[in-house]
């Protein structure tokens, strides 16, 4: 279903007509069921990384494009995380790097998470990224972290624009 131009020269006293309430439930109709752009991104296997910079998470599978109208975009990334060598407890910090800018500005990261020496822990977050212009954009998943850290098999990161 295409979208009809709305009349906008009514003069005083016209009539509306079918075909204009029509044309208007036409385009919210298809409005409605235009589905927002959206990809995600899942880990076959465990992925180790280890990294006092910002470094992508996943550069095969965290690494997403989308075509957006220019709404916001929600991006959300979801694993198990175990501290992978001997030394104590350390911090994650996340951030998500659109069209090559870290959202997390002048704190440096987004999310911050804390996880202790042989345990798992999980790693969840949601992120609202605004002001998008219209178009192609590509949005990764970075972190960095004290020391190794092991993300396992079916982490997942997606963006939706909404």
């Amino acid at each position: 279903m295409a979208r009809t131009t709305p009349k906008t020269d009514w003069a005083d006293g016209e009539l509306i007509t079918a075909a204009h309430l029509n044309a208007i439930g036409e385009n919210l109709a298809m409005l409605r069921n235009q589905a927002p752009a959206a990809a995600a991104g899942r880990s076959t296997e465990d992925i180790l990384r280890n990294s006092s910079t910002f470094t992508d998470v996943d550069s095969e599978n965290f690494n997403l494009t989308i075509e957006t109208s220019g709404r916001d975009v929600l991006a959300h990334f979801s694993s198990s995380a175990y501290r992978d060598d001997t030394n104590k407890g350390m911090h994650l910090h996340f951030d998500i790097d659109v069209d090559g800018v870290l959202q997390g500005g002048d704190v440096g990261e987004i999310i911050r998470f804390t996880i202790d020496r042989n345990y798992s822990h999980n790693v969840s977050f949601t992120y609202l990224i605004q002001n998008l212009s219209a178009g192609s954009h590509i949005f990764k998943l970075q972190m960095k972290g004290g020391g190794r850290v092991r993300f396992r098999a079916g982490a997942q990161f997606g963006v939706q624009e909404v």
